[in-house]
């Protein structure tokens, strides 16, 4: 019993480790002038009917919030989510450490996108869903 509950507890420190990381990168090439936009991420409840057997409940979204000063296009964000899901090691991160959907909003818009990070963890060729708005 013990056992799962330390194991618990180093699986939010792995998550935090995680998103720290993510966020001190995101800011580091903005500042170097490598991606154009400022983005952070966070956690959010995610959307359930994307679930997994490794979600976390309640926090199984993982949230990009872009700032690029004016409201973006959905073809823009849809460009973010693309590369940031066409990176294979960082989607098996993700879906290890339970999150089940990944989200790329703009900080002065109101348009969103989400994905099923699972439909992306396959390595054989297939034909994932398009995001939701």
């Amino acid at each position: 019993m013990w056992e799962n509950i330390r194991s618990w507890f180093s699986d939010i420190r792995e998550r935090a480790r995680f998103l720290r990381d993510w966020n001190r990168n995101a800011k580091d090439t903005y500042v170097a002038g490598i991606i154009p936009v400022l983005m952070e991420a966070k956690i959010t409840v995610g959307c359930t009917d994307f679930r997994h057997q490794f979600s976390r409940w309640m926090a199984g979204g993982f949230r990009v919030k872009v700032l690029s000063g004016r409201a973006m296009t959905r073809e823009e964000l849809y460009e973010i989510g693309q590369f940031i899901i066409g990176d294979d090691i960082m989607v098996r991160k993700l879906v290890s450490n339970g999150w089940d959907t990944l989200e790329v909003h703009d900080t002065a818009g109101f348009v969103g996108l989400k994905w099923q990070l699972r439909n992306y963890t396959i390595s054989l060729p297939s034909y994932p869903t398009p995001p939701r708005s």
